[in-house]
């Protein structure tokens, strides 16, 4: 029985150390709780986690619609050119990525839009440096955006500046949306990729839409370019994150409001029979590999499918009856409201 007021000494102990942290908590100032409810966030939903993918380069110009070419091709020279550098002290002077680069093995990017800047770059650019750490092998990694809006493109660039490598060279095109002349781009896309060795092209990656987000191929063409396999490419981008993570990190935010929101957006994603639909869409002509491809990717959200579906039908492409169709087989618990 005397053990009972010990006892009870040392709860109350633990309860008033409690106490005395939720106390620190709330004492904290706003913006460094907010911080750290992002950070808790962020690990519990997967961010910079996940296996890197990294496929063939060569599956990507096979699953193309229709052959694109932008830029030269693999074992054409990569020609010099000059652009107006956007990065650092040095920003508003003239650049040749090309020369900048010397022997080593470059990475190019010719963009279409400043939109285009953003976390992949970033974390590309982190993992080519891991990858050049790790090797010993030099690499160069240069971004230039072709636009008729500088102004724009300067703008945007300045806010994300910060995320990148101070080793990443940024450049804006003088010749505006159709880019050097000497490369010879086309301007609709989103972005070409080019990676280069000893002064000639290994690899040309057209880039149209959102597609430009997802970097298998662009990892693969760098593996290649180095002649190492895929498993040793993943040593040596190591535990530096990726878009893997960052795709990992979406579908977990996805579901997560899959289960607690209560608008249409937050409804789970559709069955795999989905995709099944649009293949004989496709293989008929209705609608384009790129048009399956947005509808896929909008398939997640009902009002944005929606959307996409009633889209399609006032352009001819979907009748009334195969639109209702991919609806339902995504939503079916939703599809008398169409």
């Amino acid at each position: 029985m005397k053990k009972l007021p010990i006892l009870f000494t040392v709860v109350a102990l633990f309860c008033s150390s409690a106490s005395a942290q939720e106390r620190r908590e709330r004492e904290k100032p706003r913006s460094d709780r907010e911080k750290a409810a992002k950070q808790n966030e962020r690990k519990a939903y997967g961010y910079g986690v996940g296996e890197i993918k990294i496929a063939n380069p060569a599956d990507w110009i096979k699953n193309l619609e229709k052959p694109i070419f932008s830029g030269p091709q693999p074992g054409e020279k990569v020609p010099s050119f000059a652009a107006t550098n956007l990065r650092g002290e040095n920003a508003g002077e003239e650049l040749d990525p090309v020369a900048l680069a010397k022997d080593k093995l470059h990475l190019m990017f010719f963009v279409s839009e400043s939109r285009t800047f953003g976390r992949f770059l970033g974390q590309l650019s982190q993992q080519l440096q891991s990858i050049e750490d790790n090797s010993k092998q030099p690499w160069a990694m240069s971004v230039i955006v072709c636009t008729d809006d500088a102004n724009e493109a300067e703008k945007s660039f300045a806010v994300l500046d910060k995320r990148y490598p101070k080793n990443l060279v940024v450049g804006l095109s003088k010749d505006g949306s159709a880019g050097p002349p000497a490369y010879g781009l086309d301007r609709n896309l989103t972005a070409t990729v080019i990676v280069a060795k000893n002064g000639r092209v290994a690899h040309n990656l057209p880039y149209a839409g959102g597609a430009f987000y997802t970097q298998p191929h662009i990892l693969g063409a760098i593996a290649a370019a180095m002649g190492v396999d895929h498993d040793t490419l993943r040593k040596l981008i190591g535990d530096t994150p990726g878009d893997a993570g960052t795709a990992a990190s979406r579908r977990a935010a996805s579901n997560r409001r899959g289960t607690g929101g209560n608008g249409e957006s937050s409804e789970p994603t559709p069955k795999r029979g989905f995709r099944k639909l649009l293949a004989p869409l496709v293989q008929s002509g209705t609608i384009t590999r790129a048009e399956a491809g947005e509808l896929f990717r909008s398939s997640g959200d009902a009002k944005a499918l929606r959307t996409k579906t009633g889209e399609l039908m006032k352009a001819g492409k979907l009748t009334r009856k195969e639109a209702g169709e991919l609806y339902s087989s995504a939503y079916p618990e939703n599809a008398q409201r169409r």
